[in-house]
């Protein structure tokens, strides 16, 4: 079976976006983002998005770049 490039993108595409949203529910990163933010804030001062994606990561137990992806598609990173 040949692998058509469009058919596989699609589908894999929507099992990324599933797993994300399973793995990651939005209004489970807005509550953890804000508490990251807000320890951030009173410790360290502003925090830059690579660190604020890395302690993501950490939280959900994810990769970076899985939490990027997903921060990317809620509009939280740009």
């Amino acid at each position: 079976m040949t692998r058509s490039g469009s058919y596989w993108d699609l589908y894999e595409s929507q099992a990324n976006t599933f797993a994300a949203q399973l793995l990651m529910p939005k209004k489970l990163i807005i509550s953890e983002g804000n508490k990251i933010l807000e320890s951030y804030e009173e410790d360290d001062g502003p925090i830059f998005a690579d660190d604020f994606a890395s302690a993501m990561a950490r939280r959900f137990k994810v990769s970076k770049q899985a939490m990027e992806y997903r921060l990317n598609n809620l509009g939280i990173l740009s």
